[in-house]
Parts: structure tokens; sequence; C-alpha cells
């Protein structure tokens, strides 16, 4: 017994699944996270602005008889990798601003978000506990690079943590300079890190040879001879490429972004720039999981005030499109059947045109190998908005996709309305709709985190124990 966990150390030591992988293999060892050898992974993905829920949410069914509406059709080919989820609503607030507030944080009170905790409890040798990434979510009008409303991430109160809206700042941050010559600092400092975790994993094998049959020896030793040549290729180029981690194909259509003096002017700010941007984003996720950067990432589409069409669905900032009844740039007031007909087919647009990308991502994650299956496998994605109905945090869109070597039930639609007692008081008094806290709290579960008080945030009696509730197999 004490062998295998040591080997599962070494897993664990080792880091990027691009290293662990071959002795997994080696040894056929598996974790207790659903019976697989990869590390398990997180992705918050947020979109905002809430959406047309009847349009969205599919009826309650599971396997090939879930169907899509309109809004969510982009997600057909992955629809047996996802639990799609209606009749959740977070409490206790019921606007933009308590949308934001809450969604990543259980209720309006707990300081520190969902992401931030999973990144430092699940850091172990990765550089980064967390890893935060934006599509154009601090743009703002009045030329400050602020967000009115709450940051969907936060450390507390005080402290919020905004996503990196351009994308090579990112990438430079988390993998390098890898523009450079192999001698430039940032690949040095990359080639420094790898080469601590193949000394660190040498290490570990060396540890325990002594205690192995000589046919397990002779794969220590073959294993740890291919280390050391890959501690060469370090030393000698600064980068490790695999399969599964081939940074220096970033940015293939050589994105730039030229200095400016204000932020909101940058290029990757730019609306036209605003599906290459989420294009790169989603890479730099993708590249983090899979060269064991770090193993939670939060991925922002914009902002509750998002102020930027999406050229060529429509005219209208996608904020002011989802107040369709609304006349164009205003949030209240009696819009034109032709003005309404117009900021709601944008809107719609705009909404299927998020779910394409979210689509798009899960692909990337399930064409990339892990240490067993794909990253999506051993990744829950958590697809997040901060509204749903009305402008209001009920019937919020939330989606998990993936994981299902975690212990997520997938390939299904559930419907929790009706499923709990009625709120009383504030703006959802006599709704009866399951906590999304009891989501959150799945999560935290499901990745082994620690949680102070059985739900993480809200406990109100919405709020219900999530292995109850059929979202964990």
């Amino acid at each position: 017994m004490s062998t295998i966990i040591q080997r599962r150390g070494i897993l664990k030591g080792l880091g990027a699944s691009a290293l662990a992988a071959p002795l997994a293999q080696m040894f056929g060892i598996r974790r207790s996270y659903g019976a697989t050898g990869a590390l398990p992974k997180v992705v918050f993905f947020y979109t905002p602005c809430g959406l047309q829920v009847d349009s969205w949410h599919p009826a309650a069914a599971t396997g090939a008889n879930v169907t899509l509406k309109m809004l969510s059709a982009p997600l057909e080919a992955f629809k047996a990798r996802c639990t799609f989820m209606d009749g959740v609503a977070m409490y206790p607030q019921s606007d933009h601003q308590g949308g934001s507030l809450q969604v990543l944080a259980g209720d309006d009170k707990n300081p520190k978000t969902i992401d931030l905790l999973l990144g430092e409890f699940l850091q172990g040798s990765t550089p980064f506990a967390s890893v935060q990434l934006g599509v154009q979510s601090r743009i703002s009008q009045g030329g400050q690079h602020t967000v009115l409303h709450p940051n969907i991430s936060r450390i507390s109160y005080n402290e919020q943590i905004f996503g990196e809206d351009n994308p090579l700042a990112a990438f430079g941050r988390i993998f390098g300079d890898f523009t450079a010559p192999m001698g430039a600092a940032g690949a040095t400092l990359l080639a420094k890190q790898q080469k601590s975790i193949l000394d660190s994993a040498t290490a570990d094998l060396n540890s325990i040879v002594t205690s192995l049959p000589g046919s397990e020896r002779q794969k220590i030793a073959a294993y740890t001879e291919s280390l050391r040549a890959l501690e060469r290729q370090l030393t000698a180029s600064g980068v490790v490429q695999t399969a599964s981690c081939n940074p220096m194909a970033f940015n293939p259509t050589h994105f730039t972004v030229p200095s400016v003096a204000d932020p909101n002017q940058a290029s990757y700010n730019e609306a036209a720039n605003k599906s290459v941007v989420g294009d790169l984003q989603m890479e730099i996720a993708r590249l983090s999981l899979a060269c064991g950067r770090t193993r939670v990432v939060t991925l922002a589409y914009e902002h509750t005030n998002a102020k930027q069409p999406i050229p060529g669905l429509g005219i209208f900032g996608v904020h002011d499109s989802s107040h369709f009844t609304a006349p164009p740039g205003q949030n209240a007031g009696n819009a034109t059947p032709a003005q309404m007909d117009a900021k709601l087919t944008a809107w719609n647009n705009y909404r299927v045109w998020y779910a394409q990308k979210l689509a798009q991502f899960l692909k990337m994650l399930d064409d990339t190998p892990d240490v067993n299956g794909s990253l999506l496998d051993n990744t829950v994605v958590v697809h997040c908005s901060e509204l749903g109905n009305g402008h209001r945090t009920e019937r919020v869109p939330f989606v998990f996709a993936g994981g299902n070597a975690l212990g997520f039930k997938l390939g299904q639609a559930l419907n929790f309305s009706g499923s709990v007692p009625a709120f009383s008081g504030g703006a959802h008094d006599g709704v009866r709709m399951l906590a999304h806290s009891s989501l959150l709290t799945a999560v935290a579960n499901q990745l082994g985190l620690p949680l102070a008080k059985p739900i993480f945030g809200y406990a109100g009696a919405q709020a219900l124990d999530p292995r109850s509730i059929g979202i964990i197999a």
C-alpha cells in the first residue's frame, strides 16, 4: 500500500500531464478521482446579461431525449457530456450587481470566490494557483479601465481579481516569452520551472527503486533516463513541446497589441477583434491546463454591463440588446415594435454566439489528451451567467460540462423548479428554485475542497445537499 501511495505522489510531483502520462501508463496507476490517473481541473466559463430562458433551457430529460432549444443548440454535439439545469436561482439578491456579486461566491456575503479557493487548494506544484482571463471584461465608458459592477472573482469585498483581457500579456505571464529567442529571460524561467519538476520526479523515483522487484527497477531506470533526456532538451531550448502542450503554436494569426494611452482603445478591446481575442484566451486556458501551469481557470466573456456589440450579429451593445423592451441606448421605456424586434434579434444572435464559443472550447478540451482520457474528461466546465429570467437571478443558465471522470453525472437536463420551499421576502419572495450555492458546493466536494460549512454560500431552505439532486454520479 505504501508503494502505491508513493507512486501517486510521484504523479502529483510531476505536475504537467505531459510528464506524468508515461509513468501512469507504465504502472497502470489510477487515482481515486473517478478512476483516472489525471489530476482534477475546473474552468468557470462566464457569459453576460442572462438570456431568453425559454429559448435556452431544454425540458427535463436524459440521454438522447434531451432536446436543446434555439440558444443552446450549438451544444448539441456535447449534450451527452453536459448537465443542463433549469429552476436555479441565486439568493438573496436579484439584479445585475447582485448576480455578479453572487455567481462564484454562493451568496452576497462570502468574501472569497470559489475559483480562488479551489486554486489555492489544488495548486500543488503548478506555478499558478488559478488563472483569470477576460474577453473585453473590463472595457467601460468614460475612459476608466474598470468595471462599475462587482467582478465575478474577488479575494474580499475590497479586493477584486480582474481577468487579463490582453491575450498576449496573459500568455507572456503564464508561459514566458516564447516568441523571443530561446535564450530570453521568459523561456529561461520556464525551463527552470519545468526542470525543477523533473528533478523532484527523479528524486522520488530513486527513493522507491530499492523496494521494487527487478523488472520494475528496469522500468524505473528507463523512465529516469527519459526524464534526463527531457531535462537536456529543456536546458538546450527552454521549452517542452508535446502533443498536448504546444505553446509555440500560439497566436497563429499573429494578433498584435500596439501600445496606446487608453486601454479602452487597445486592439484587444475593439469590437471587431472580440472573436479572435476569445479564441486566443480559450487557447491560453487550454494550454494552462494541458501544460500543468494551473488547474483552475476563470474565463469571462465581457461583464454584466458589456457595452460592445458582436460584429455581424447586431449593432447594439450586449447589455443594451438585453434590455430589448426599451428604446436603443436605454434600460427602461417602451421600444417601438421595430426597435424591440431588432434588439431581441441581436440579443439572441449574441447568445447563440456565446454558446458556439462554449462548444468550441469544449471541443478544444476534448481534443487534448490527458494522462487518461481527454482534458474534458478530467475537467468540469461550469457555464454560468449573472442573470436568467427578466434581468433577475432566477432560472440562471448553469451548465456542467465534462468532468465525467470526476464523478459528475452528465447527459441530462434537470428542472429544480418547485423542488424546494418558497423563499420568503425580498425580490425572490415566493420563488421555489434551487439555490445555486448547491451547485458550487457540488464542484467543491467533487474536487475535494474542504468547506467550513456543508453549503458554500447561501444555506437557506432552498439549498440542498448536492448528492441528493442528481448531478453527482
